[in-house]
């Protein structure tokens, strides 16, 4: 492995995690599982950050391209399709929930963490996943790419968690190897058009609804008590 870098952040709606903690009585070791999951997000925050074949700030959808796009072009143009395929299916079901369309964006950017909401993106991101890694199946590419990637992961230590000043944080390390990569280029709000800027905020942000200890109170802790 060429580096490592080690991020300490606070954990995706931490502040919330740690009411529902004392709400619900429970030690944050009893929740923490150095599983599948953990993995998974490791993978997802290593391509986002030290791995990006296409982009110098990526957004972890880029390994699912490694194969079906010859260039970054290519493979933005796929990701904001993705994501604006999103928020197309969000805007037809909550059509006339003006208020409630606020919420969800307010929750994408952590501004306000409303429960249905994160059930929402949480349940559109494993989604789309799901589909992406169906043609990780169809391209050898794509899979040298994975488990590469992986390869990473295995030699990374996991995640350790702390509780302060009301607050869930984490520290967790990326690595890097030699992958497959084009010339990167850099994607902002300066060079994507206007009608592309909010499928890029997904893009950048839905990945949070991913973190183990999101999706174990989704999946524990019903409801959250947001």
């Amino acid at each position: 492995m060429s580096g490592i870098t080690t991020v300490e952040s606070e954990v995706p709606f931490g502040h919330t995690l740690y009411v529902c903690l004392h709400l619900n009585n429970l030690p944050l070791n009893r929740v923490v599982q150095h599983d599948q999951m953990e993995k998974t997000y490791l993978a997802w925050e290593t391509v986002r950050r030290e791995c990006n074949p296409y982009f110098e700030d990526g957004t972890g959808f880029e390994g699912y391209f490694v194969g079906r796009c010859d260039d970054p072009e290519a493979a933005l143009d796929a990701i904001l399709n993705i994501n604006q395929h999103i928020l197309d299916a969000i805007a037809r079901l909550y059509r006339f929930e003006y208020g409630f369309q606020t919420r969800l964006f307010k929750t994408l950017t952590r501004e306000y963490p409303d429960e249905e909401a994160i059930h929402i993106w949480s349940a559109y991101f494993g989604a789309e996943l799901g589909r992406l890694r169906v043609h990780v199946l169809q391209d050898a590419k794509a899979q040298e790419f994975q488990r590469q990637t992986y390869k990473i992961i295995s030699m990374l230590p996991p995640i350790t968690y702390h509780e302060t000043d009301h607050d869930v944080t984490q520290v967790f390390s990326v690595g890097s190897l030699p992958t497959p990569h084009y010339d990167k280029i850099v994607v902002n709000s300066d060079t994507l058009k206007p009608d592309q800027q909010d499928a890029w905020l997904v893009a950048q942000n839905i990945g949070a609804f991913g973190h183990p200890l999101v999706r174990k109170f989704l999946d524990r802790i019903s409801p959250l008590g947001f």
